[in-house]
């Protein structure tokens, strides 16, 4: 995957950064590509190879790489200034189109990152209930803090004790010991477990904080009755309902999952398809959430909460979804797309399943379709990697990594999505 521009740049950055990367989740070993630029759906690396881009940076691109009514609106900001200690001008006007295409909240703040916007939800929850613990479900990811990074898609479900009694395990090293007594793990969609675990803990329980759909672990979805039963639970004990949207919020739906499945949470945090690539998030919520926020007495805040380049690249997004079906139209390309891919596998005997939505979704080889984390572990992760890698060497660039979905973006197009299939019939019959 390196060429010779390509391998000296990456042969510097190893000079610069720890593993020539600023996120651990970039690096594919010594054969890391560089990218340079992107346009439209696809990548270029730094000796000009294409790549058709399903990886959208995680998520974040939704209209596409530089998408001109995006750069338009941010230039517009930029000559102004970007940083202001007080309420800008352009968080007004992106905060009145977020809830508006969203519907159900009151109010809203912005941050940075979805990390962020994670982080502050459960001290939100932590003020409003004053309770402590939080509960969170296997193969979910919340984000790089250290309250929720545990038991995440990237646990070995050896080390994650029994179905019944399921036990933290911390994603990293680094995090304090004892900040394990404050999360409790559930497997996604048990709703069984779930209702015995909240029945035993609810009294300590600020918040359950749930992925609508598992984008870190195959585009898993909901069975039926899982986010209304977690809805259930929460009004019934006094529980913060955190639906965590930051990657199918602005994706799935206008409205996102909350539209999609029918089911309102208390609050919910978004980024990725939000900015378009720029970095924006935001945390939502009924209004007697929200006014938990009282300044003097819980703390949110940030020095680039509201930045005028990442609103204003929000601003340009909801915009466009706002006025045109962009979302249904991206659905309709990634459910053609899966329809191929489905189709191709089928043809060639191989055991397969696609899960999750047209704008994100997941692909696994395996007998068994997976309903959870400890479900994937279990289909051929491995046999998976290296197709991927054969495609990512036609210029065809999903992640090689099976919890990862495949992002579909405005720009990928029928010429696209047709090249995609070829070069994936090729490559599978190949190996």
């Amino acid at each position: 995957m390196q060429n010779a521009k390509t391998r000296e740049a990456y042969a510097k950055a190893r000079s610069l950064m720890p593993y020539g990367v600023s996120s651990n989740f970039r690096y594919w070993g010594d054969d890391t590509p560089v990218i340079s630029r992107g346009a439209g759906a696809c990548v270029y690396d730094a000796d000009g190879n294409e790549y058709i881009d399903y990886r959208l940076g995680f998520g974040p691109v939704i209209l596409g790489h530089g998408h001109p009514a995006v750069v338009e609106r941010v230039q517009q900001a930029i000559v102004d200034g970007t940083c202001f200690a007080l309420t800008g001008e352009w968080e007004i006007r992106a905060a009145e189109k977020v809830l508006r295409l969203l519907k159900w909240p009151d109010l809203m703040r912005w941050t940075t990152s979805g990390t962020e916007a994670t982080m502050h939800a459960i001290r939100i929850a932590r003020a409003h209930t004053g309770r402590e613990r939080i509960l969170k479900f296997e193969g979910n990811y919340h984000g790089n803090h250290d309250y929720l990074l545990f038991s995440t898609a990237g646990a070995w479900p050896g080390s994650m004790g029994s179905r019944r009694s399921p036990i933290p395990v911390a994603s990293t090293s680094g995090i304090p010991r004892h900040v394990t007594d404050y999360v409790i793990t559930v497997p996604y969609n048990d709703v069984e477990l779930l209702e015995t675990t909240v029945a035993r803990c609810a009294q300590d329980l600020a918040a359950i904080i749930v992925e609508p759909v598992m984008g870190n672990c195959a585009g898993i979805t909901p069975v039926a009755g899982f986010l209304e039963t977690i809805r259930r639970l929460c009004d019934e004990h006094g529980i913060v309902m955190i639906l965590d949207e930051v990657k199918t919020g602005f994706r799935i739906a206008n409205g996102g999952a909350a539209e999609v499945y029918g089911v309102t949470p208390d609050m919910a945090t978004y980024a990725k398809a939000l900015g378009n690539g720029f970095p924006v998030a935001a945390i939502a919520g009924r209004r007697a959430v929200m006014e938990t926020i009282v300044p003097g007495q819980v703390m949110q805040g940030g020095t680039y909460c509201g930045n005028a380049v990442g609103v204003a690249a929000a601003d340009a997004v909801l915009d466009m979804l706002e006025r045109e079906p962009v979302l249904e139209q991206i659905a309709a390309q990634g459910r053609k797309l899966m329809q191929g891919l489905g189709e191709i596998l089928s043809q060639a005997g191989v055991a397969h399943h696609l899960l999750g939505h047209g704008a994100m979704f997941g692909l696994v080889l395996g007998t068994d379709e997976p309903r959870e984390h400890r479900d994937w572990a279990k289909t051929d992760r491995q046999r998976y990697e290296h197709l991927m890698l054969g495609l990512v060497q036609h210029g065809v660039m999903p992640d090689l990594d099976s919890r990862e979905p495949w992002f579909l973006c405005a720009a990928h197009d029928d010429g696209l999505i047709d090249r995609t299939l070829e070069r994936f019939e090729t490559v599978l019959k190949t190996l």
